[in-house]
Order: structure tokens, then C-alpha cells, then sequence
């Protein structure tokens, strides 16, 4: 992992990627997924990300007003689905899902290690727009997998891109997460897609 200027790191989500955002407080970590997020801003760099104010993930950055976007590829597509379509307050989906975390350098949220980049952003407003709340946050670090990233990611990065549904998109193919296996642990629980009533990602 290499320190990249918080600028370029903006590129990392230039390609409509989706994003895990990890939150904290009081010691508890909750881990979600995003799609509607974009840059803002060059200077200073900003992102802006969407949210449904039902969500754990809207009331710890309400507490805390910082979080971490961390980008997965291809490997995590079942974990980044789960984390979007369960809720945090029912379960930690961080053991659930197997996730590496470690500490981030400038905020106080997790950084999720099995992702190829990450931004530490801290939220300078936010404002209700329809059902959802924007955020605008300032991009403080940016850090990412060299061997994925030359400038912007490179061929060897799988980004995913969530079609709606369980559909996702990367390396040009289009493929279903539920086709894809959970952690080990989680292999033997039945219908773990099945129940789209508590997605909270678009």
C-alpha cells in the first residue's frame, strides 16, 4: 500500500465504482456499501456520497463526521453485496464477512485491508435531498495497491459496479453476487440473498 495525494486519489472513484464506507463509534465499527458517490472537488479534494438516513452507517457519521472509503474489486463482490444488503445493528458484519481492518492514519474509522484503496474523508456538510442525506467530505489521505493504480487504476483492477439488484459489473463481464461464495462460516446459513427487504444500497 503507498500514500497517494489526496487529488489523485479522487480518480479511484472517477469510474462510478462502488465503495465499502467503514464508520465508528464508541468503539464499534460498521461497515456498509455505497454507490452513489462522486467527486466534489479539487481544492480542496471533496467526495460527495448519498446515504437512507434509516441506516447505522448515517448515525455514526451524524456522531462522528468522519469515515473511510474503502474500494474492493472482484475478490470481495459477496462481502461488498452482504455488507449493502444487511443491517449493521442486527449483526457486525466485520466478523461476519471476514474482513482485515486496520487503523486509518487521520481518522478515527477502520481502513478495510482486503480493498485495493482507500480515502480518509471527513464531512465538512450535509443536507436531505428526496429520502436520502448528501454528505460533503473533505478527502484528508488517500492510499492505494500499487500494482493496481498507475495514475488511475490500471488492468489489473476489477472494480465493481453495482447494476441494482444483486448485478455487478467488472472486467467487463456482468455477473450475479449471489453466485458467489461467503466466507466459510457463513456457507451453511440459508437464504442469505433471498430477503431484499432490508437493502439500503442503490
Amino acid at each position: 500500500m503507498i500514500e497517494i495525494s489526496p487529488l489523485l486519489g479522487l480518480r479511484m472513484i472517477n469510474d462510478g465504482s462502488v465503495s465499502l464506507i467503514s464508520t465508528r463509534q464508541e468503539e464499534k465499527t460498521n461497515v456498509s456499501t455505497v454507490s452513489w458517490q462522486m467527486p466534489l472537488s479539487q481544492d480542496p479534494p471533496m467526495v460527495g456520497i448519498a446515504l437512507s438516513p434509516s441506516t447505522r452507517t448515517h448515525k455514526f457519521l451524524r456522531g462522528t463526521g468522519e469515515f473511510v472509503l474503502s474500494i474492493p474489486d472482484v475478490s470481495l463482490i459477496a462481502e461488498t453485496h452482504f455488507c449493502g444488503t444487511h443491517q449493521g445493528a442486527l449483526m457486525d458484519k466485520v466478523r461476519l464477512m471476514e474482513l482485515r481492518t486496520m487503523r486509518a492514519r487521520d481518522v478515527i474509522p477502520l481502513l478495510i485491508t482486503s480493498c485495493i484503496g482507500h480515502l480518509e474523508c471527513i464531512v465538512s456538510e450535509s443536507r436531505k435531498f428526496g429520502d436520502r442525506v448528501f454528505y460533503a467530505a473533505k478527502v484528508v489521505m488517500a492510499q492505494v495497491e500499487a500494482e493496481y493504480f498507475d495514475k488511475g487504476w490500471n488492468d489489473n483492477a476489477q472494480t465493481l459496479h453495482h447494476l441494482g439488484g444483486d448485478l455487478y459489473r467488472f472486467g467487463g463481464v456482468i455477473a450475479s453476487a449471489s453466485k458467489f461464495p461467503l466466507p466459510a462460516q457463513r456457507a451453511p446459513l440459508p437464504n442469505l440473498f433471498e430477503d431484499t427487504r432490508t437493502e439500503r444500497f442503490l
